[in-house]
């Protein structure tokens, strides 16, 4: 689950908590996702009256976007079980658009995502967009769906992506194009870089770690022990230009540069994943 801004105090005795926890952590996962499901029907049923009054003055759907942070936020203010750092979130210029790509543990990765604060727009799987409530606050924002295998989806996905950044909105993509199944930076799909490339806009690199640790792929359950130290380091933007602008020779420095800083990351850890209770 998410974490608050709690005291030492506080963040050991929810651990404690967790801890203690452990055969009852099925119930108390389903209920989270009960009051995910729950909120984010309020939520979507406050917003749509003030999207269509703002929607003439709001081409960019910027407000949806930051209307999808406190959504977001909200969840994180609530939960006491994950600790989340974000460094260098200042060498994301407000006054320009990139093409955002962060390495991809958990299904927790978009709730960590909105602490940046950072106006942008997701590319996620056309299936989400079905779910109600959650993808009809995802078409509003105008976020891009892609089709995994089909051609034409993945043509649409890339004009839309081209569209946002002559727009001035940055779009976020998981490159490795599904979650790690061991937490490991695995291999990159070309098409992120492929579209900073055609914009000739930088790429953002965005390395997360921590949060395989409380959902890892395939199961619905929270699976901690503890409250997780969960991290996010934003990394200098990389111009296609460094690499002549070929797509493939940029995905290579950016991974390479993302791993190292995972190893980095979790050299500079003091202690384990999860904060020990004492």
């Amino acid at each position: 689950m998410l974490a608050s801004r709690g005291g030492p105090r506080d963040l050991d005795k929810a651990a404690r908590l967790w801890q203690a926890a452990g055969p009852v952590k099925a119930p108390l996962s389903a209920l989270f996702w009960l009051y995910l499901a729950v909120s984010l029907m309020v939520f979507w049923c406050a917003v749509v009256p003030v999207w269509l009054l703002l929607l003439p003055f709001d081409r960019r759907r910027r407000f949806s976007h930051r209307y999808a942070w406190v959504w977001a936020n909200h969840y994180v203010a609530l939960s006491p079980y994950w600790r989340i750092h974000v460094e260098g979130r200042e060498r994301i210029s407000d006054e320009r658009a990139y093409v955002m790509v962060a390495n991809h543990q958990s299904f927790g990765d978009i709730f960590v995502l909105y602490q940046l604060r950072k106006q942008f727009k997701w590319v996620a799987k056309d299936s989400v967009f079905w779910v109600p409530f959650l993808g009809w606050m995802m078409w509003m924002a105008d976020y891009v769906a892609i089709r995994r295998g089909d051609a034409a989806s993945r043509r649409r996905m890339l004009d839309n992506c081209l569209r946002h950044l002559q727009r001035g909105s940055s779009v976020l993509l998981f490159p490795e194009g599904t979650r790690s199944k061991d937490g490991e930076i695995h291999g990159f799909r070309r098409g992120a870089f492929a579209i900073a490339a055609a914009a000739g806009v930088p790429v953002v690199p965005i390395v997360i770690d921590g949060t395989l640790h409380a959902l890892p792929q395939g199961t619905w359950v929270f699976q901690q022990d503890g409250v997780l130290d969960i991290r996010v380091r934003v990394l200098e933007p990389v111009h296609p230009d460094c690499v002549g602008g070929d797509a493939q020779a940029l995905a290579g420095r950016v991974q390479a540069e993302m791993v190292a800083a995972l190893a980095e990351m979790r050299a500079q850890r003091a202690g384990p994943r999860a904060v020990a209770p004492r």
